[in-house]
């Protein structure tokens, strides 16, 4: 799903950088208060997942991981999503600099989208998982599409096709985070948790323990002769 330059008009280019910079001011203070290993493991994973890919007319076809990473990290995913997005362009070239915001728009919103979807229930549940997976590729797989037939009459076809040839990545996007999610859920369910953690200073104090001269049984009064 990486957009390559010099396919989608500055207006649309323009435009991805706007929302994306919006949408990482909005999703910081989440990503603060979001756990440090936990990020950079899933920016590892969609790091690595979106490396497989295949190439196709001026984009790719390839694993995202948007659904469980935006159903693990909840909004923080979009700041997750960002900084693999810059690593894949400056590392491997893939899709752009001119593209960047319009990359990160695209898969950001759909790792979101996936974000919302987990969170409207108050339990673990695999068909929420699937259909928070499916949901969140299917927004990044259109709004992709969508920028490359803001290219004109000329990328049509290509966009068209780029439905059919994802519809098994997207079952497999879905198989892949319902499998993650019954793992997470018997060995780590914090990482699925929909509250948010109580913090230490609403924690209510403990009692002091009881001391040794408090314990001990007090002195029977003598008789009066």
């Amino acid at each position: 799903m990486h957009i390559s330059e010099g396919v989608c008009p500055p207006p649309v280019l323009i435009g991805g950088f706007v929302v994306a910079g919006a949408l990482t001011a909005f999703t910081l203070p989440a990503l603060a208060r979001a756990s440090a290993p936990r990020v950079s493991v899933f920016t590892g994973a969609f790091f690595a997942a979106s490396l497989l890919q295949f190439k196709f007319g001026p984009g790719s076809v390839h694993l995202s991981l948007l659904g469980l990473t935006g159903i693990v990290l909840g909004r923080a995913a979009l700041p997750t999503i960002l900084v693999g997005v810059s690593l894949q362009l400056f590392l491997f070239a893939q899709g752009g600099v001119t593209t960047l915001g319009l990359n990160v728009t695209t898969m950001g919103l759909g790792a979101l989208v996936s974000a919302g979807v987990w969170r409207l229930g108050s339990a673990h549940s695999l068909a929420r998982a699937a259909l928070a997976a499916g949901l969140g590729t299917a927004t990044a797989l259109t709004l992709y599409a969508l920028a490359l037939l803001s290219a004109g009459e000329a990328l049509r076809a290509v966009a068209t096709a780029s439905f059919v040839l994802h519809a098994p990545v997207l079952v497999i996007e879905i198989a892949l985070t319902v499998v993650a999610v019954r793992f997470l859920a018997r060995v780590q369910p914090a990482l699925l948790d929909l509250l948010p953690p109580q913090r230490a200073e609403h924690a209510q104090p403990a009692a002091p323990p009881s001391t040794p001269a408090e314990l001990a049984p007090e002195p029977a009064e003598e008789p009066a002769a």
